[in-house]
């Protein structure tokens, strides 16, 4: 995918009312890495133990920086005392994933 799409395609964030799903919109890729974390911010409150589900069945391009960028997102949310889950990866991302050895880290059973 050429830079100009990346650029073309920003990420967005978007949450239910109940702000406990966030469907992933766009690319998740090292030019929006910054504005990601930007983007999550507002999630990252104290949830009693509700945990928050990031759906990414809009997710439209996502390389390595944007698998770091769930790394974050994991660790911001358990800052706050929130699981996290990742639902409706691409598979791509999940390729990625088990080539670096990270495939435990976004199963959704694992991130409590």
């Amino acid at each position: 995918m050429s830079r100009k799409t990346e650029q073309s395609d920003p990420l967005t964030l978007t949450a239910d009312p109940n702000g406990t799903l966030i469907r992933v919109a766009g690319g998740l890729t090292f030019a929006s890495v910054v504005a990601g974390i930007d983007a999550f911010k507002p999630f990252c409150t104290p949830g009693q133990g509700t945990p928050l589900t990031l759906d990414f069945t809009q997710t439209t391009h996502m390389d390595s920086a944007g698998l770091a960028l769930l790394l974050q997102w994991k660790r911001m949310a358990h800052a706050v005392g929130r699981s996290i889950q990742f639902h409706s990866l691409p598979d791509q991302t999940r390729n990625l994933a088990a080539v670096f050895g990270l495939a435990n880290l976004l199963d959704p059973v694992s991130t409590s």
